[in-house]
């Protein structure tokens, strides 16, 4: 890394001579005052900008370029958005790497997330001052982190997707596919030429084959097997 700071922002930018530019998005100004605090005790490391909602956070890292990104998925209850921001990010700025920050641990919510570009994923109640320091620091220098509990959760989430998912048929993905695209089984049935009730069939049979009971988790297990 080059330690003079990154050659794409500006020196009118704040702290340009930081070695780790960061930026924090997050709705809890406690929970910000708190990680900008953690963060600027070590050497090198500077907070450049903050934010509290989605719009929010793609003008400041186009406006900022930070290193890394640190961000709680839930900043406007729609962890979804949260999700296709991680990808925007990635795509737009890849000079930014991005650090989750949640509440909360979901198997579904952390795959999806690094599928879509985060380089790592921490749960706040879990992670210690010095190991979210040092979890920024790995994640600018290209590793993966994943916070006590996710590497479990993740290996978990992926390895039960394993050998069901081998006997999917051309028919059932082509279903799960459309499921993905926020499709109805009316709407279903209408693009791929058959019956409501054959659509449910495909969607009942990947159900079982997949341990999936619901739309979006069929969707998720078979994204995170890297059919979709």
């Amino acid at each position: 890394m080059d330690k003079e700071g990154r050659s794409d922002v500006p020196l009118g930018r704040r702290s340009p001579m930081a070695t780790t530019r960061v930026m924090v998005a997050d709705r809890n100004v406690i929970t910000r005052v708190g990680i900008r605090s953690i963060l600027e005790r070590n050497s090198g490391m500077a907070v450049v900008a903050e934010a509290t909602s989605y719009e929010a956070v793609i003008d400041g890292v186009d406006e900022h370029g930070p290193d890394v990104l640190i961000i709680d998925l839930d900043l406007g209850d729609d962890t979804t958005r949260g999700l296709k921001l991680c990808e925007e990010i990635s795509d737009r700025y890849p000079n930014t790497k991005i650090l989750v920050l949640a509440n909360t641990l979901s198997e579904m919510i952390v795959v999806e997330a690094l599928r879509r570009g985060a380089n790592g994923y921490m749960c706040k109640d879990e992670v210690k001052a010095d190991e979210l320091g040092k979890g920024v620091k790995a994640v600018q220098d290209g590793d993966t982190v994943l916070g006590r509990g996710v590497g479990s959760l993740v290996a978990r989430g992926l390895g039960s997707t394993r050998g069901s998912t081998e006997h999917l048929t051309d028919r059932e993905l082509d279903v799960i596919r459309a499921v993905a695209k926020g499709l109805s089984n009316k709407q279903i049935a209408h693009e791929i030429f058959v019956s409501e009730s054959t659509v449910k069939f495909h969607l009942q049979n990947a159900s079982k084959k997949l341990n999936a009971h619901r739309r979006a988790e069929i969707v998720h297990r078979a994204t995170a097997a890297g059919l979709l």
